[in-house]
C-alpha cells in the first residue's frame, strides 16, 4: 500500500493562509454538533477539511451522520485501522452497512497536515463515480478494498434532519469514536459534487496549498475556519468570569440567552443528568444497589441571539421501600444528558438503565446498563453473599475498585478549575462497613442502616439502604456553559 505524502501548509503564504485550526482529543470526548432544520441534499453533496492526527488510534472519525431511532452510526469517514485508509461507511438500521468506500493509500504521517475532499453524487450512471474521494489535489484509487458503491439516487445518511458531528461518529444519536487531532478549513457544499480545484492549487515548490472557496454552498452547506476569536455576552444562571471567558452555572431550571455574538458562535457545555436513588427494601438485611450517575455529555455547540431553555434533571428520591427510581433528564438546546438508573432492592431486582446504571440487588442480580451508550458505564451485577452492586460513575462501571463500591466520576475544568462529578452510588449490606460512593460525589451504601444522598448537582447517585434505613437520593444535575466575552 502506498503511503500518501505529506504537504505542509506554507508558513510564507501571502494570498490565503491558514492560522487557526480546532484541536479535537478523544479522552476529553470534544465534538461539535448540529441538526439542519431540514433534509438537504442527500444525494449530491462534498465535504472538504484540512486534517492533521495526533492518535495512532483505530476508528477516530472525522465526521459523521446518524439515523434517529435505531441501532445504527448512518454516515462516519476516518483513517480507518493501523493501514489509516481514508474509509466512508453508510450504516443503515441494526448496523448493517448499506455502501463502503476505502482509499488504496494510507495516511500515516502524523505530522503531516492532509487536504481531504469526498465528494458524493449518487445520481452518476457509473458506480465509481458516486463516491470520489481526494488527498492533497489527486483523486486516490478505491480498488485495494473492494468497494461496495452506493446504487443509483441512493439517499445517504448526512445532510439530512438529524444530528451531524464533526469529531466523532453518532451510535444511536451518542457521540463516540472521538478523533484525536486538529481539523480546520472545512467546507461542506450542499448539492454539488466538487473536485480539490475548487479548494486548492499546486504551489510555486510543487507544494498542495489552500485556496479560498468562492462557490455557492446551497441550503445545509456551511464553512468552519475554527479561527475563533468570536466573543458574545448573555444572560442566565449563575455567571462567574475565568481569564477571558464567562462561565453560566445552572443549578435550576432556566434560560441562556446569549447575544451580541461575533465569529463563530460556539459555546462549550457540561451537561450532566440527575443522578438516579439507591435501593432500599424495609427491614430485611440483604444488599441493595446504589444508584447511577446522571448521563454526563461535554463538547462544542453553535448557538445564536436566541432564548434557550435550561433543564436542570433532579435526582432520583430515596425511601425505605425505593427501586429503580431514576434521576430526571438535563437538557440544553440539542443535548440531552439522561438520569442516572436507580438502585435494584431485595430479592433479585436488576438495576435500572440510565446515563449510568444503578447496582443489582443480592443476590446475584443484574446492574442497570449505560443507556444511551456514551453517557456513562454500567452499574454492578451483585455478588452473592456481598451485599448489593455499586451504581456506574461517568468515568467507570460500578464495582471497578471494590465490590459495591460506586463507580468515580469524571473531572473537568470548564469552570476554571478541575471539578469531578456524576460519582456512583455504593451498595448496602447489613455489616462489614459501608461501601463507598464514587468519587465526584457518589453517597455511600448504608452498613446495616442508611444510604447517603449524592451530592447536589454533581449528578450523582444515592448510596442504597439497608435494615429498615432509607436510601440515598441521587444528586441533582448541572448544565454549564462557557464561551469568550473578551
Amino acid at each position: 500500500m502506498a503511503l500518501i505524502q505529506s504537504t505542509a501548509i506554507p508558513s510564507g503564504a501571502t494570498d490565503y493562509e491558514l492560522e487557526q485550526s480546532l484541536k479535537f482529543d478523544n479522552s476529553g470526548q470534544h465534538y461539535l454538533t448540529r441538526t439542519p432544520a431540514a433534509n438537504g441534499n442527500r444525494r449530491t453533496w462534498t465535504m472538504s477539511y484540512w486534517v492533521k492526527y495526533t492518535s495512532l488510534l483505530d476508528h477516530r472519525t472525522h465526521f459523521g451522520g446518524s439515523l434517529a431511532g435505531s441501532d445504527s452510526i448512518g454516515v462516519m469517514a476516518q483513517f480507518d485501522g493501523n493501514t489509516r485508509q481514508l474509509m466512508i461507511v453508510d450504516y443503515r438500521a441494526g448496523y448493517n452497512i448499506d455502501w463502503i468506500v476505502k482509499s488504496d493509500d494510507g495516511f500515516r504521517d502524523p505530522s503531516a497536515w492532509y487536504h481531504i475532499v469526498i465528494a458524493i453524487d449518487t445520481t452518476q450512471a457509473t458506480a465509481a463515480n458516486r463516491v470520489k474521494l481526494y488527498a492533497n489535489g489527486v483523486e486516490l484509487g478505491k480498488t485495494a478494498y473492494t468497494p461496495t458503491y452506493p446504487s443509483q439516487n441512493f439517499e445517504t445518511k448526512f445532510n439530512q434532519n438529524n444530528p451531524q458531528i464533526i469529531g466523532g461518529n453518532l451510535d444511536n444519536l451518542v457521540a463516540g469514536n472521538f478523533f484525536d487531532g486538529y481539523l480546520t478549513e472545512m467546507n461542506f457544499i450542499d448539492g454539488q459534487a466538487l473536485t480539490p480545484a475548487d479548494f486548492g492549487e499546486t504551489g510555486t515548490y510543487g507544494e498542495w496549498k489552500p485556496i479560498e472557496y468562492e462557490g455557492s454552498y446551497g441550503t445545509n452547506g456551511f464553512y468552519l475556519n475554527f479561527a475563533g476569536g468570536g466573543v458574545m455576552s448573555a444572560t442566565g444562571g449563575t455567571i462567574t468570569t475565568d481569564g477571558d471567558y464567562k462561565v453560566h452555572s445552572f443549578t435550576s431550571n432556566g434560560t441562556f440567552t446569549p447575544s451580541s455574538i461575533t465569529g463563530d458562535g460556539y459555546v462549550e457545555y457540561l451537561v450532566i443528568g440527575g443522578g438516579g436513588a439507591g435501593a432500599a427494601d424495609g427491614s430485611t438485611t440483604a444488599g441493595n444497589g446504589g444508584g447511577g450517575a446522571g448521563g454526563y455529555r461535554t463538547g462544542y455547540l453553535p448557538v445564536t441571539a436566541q432564548a434557550y431553555s435550561i433543564t436542570v434533571g433532579a435526582g432520583g428520591v430515596g425511601t425505605t421501600g425505593s427501586s429503580q427510581v431514576n434521576g430526571a433528564n438535563s437538557v440544553f438546546s440539542s443535548i440531552t444528558s439522561s438520569g442516572g438508573g436507580g438502585g435494584g432492592y431485595f430479592t433479585s431486582t436488576p438495576g435500572a438503565a440510565g446515563g449510568s446504571g444503578g447496582g443489582g440487588s443480592a443476590q446475584t442480580a443484574a446492574g442497570g446498563a449505560a443507556n444511551p451508550a456514551g453517557q456513562g458505564n454500567a452499574g454492578e451485577t451483585a455478588t452473592n453473599g456481598q451485599g448489593g452492586g455499586g451504581g456506574g460513575g461517568a468515568g467507570e462501571a460500578g464495582g471497578t475498585d471494590g465490590t459495591g463500591q460506586g463507580g468515580d466520576g469524571l473531572a473537568s475544568s470548564i469552570t476554571g478549575s478541575s471539578v469531578t462529578r456524576a460519582g456512583g452510588g455504593g451498595g448496602s449490606r447489613a455489616s462489614g462497613g459501608a461501601r463507598a460512593g464514587g468519587t465526584g460525589g457518589g453517597g455511600a451504601g448504608g452498613n446495616g442502616g442508611a444510604g447517603t444522598s449524592g451530592t447536589a448537582n454533581t449528578g450523582s447517585g444515592g448510596g442504597a439502604g439497608v435494615s429498615g434505613g432509607s436510601a440515598g437520593s441521587g444528586g441533582s444535575g448541572i448544565v454549564i456553559i462557557r464561551y469568550k466575552f473578551q
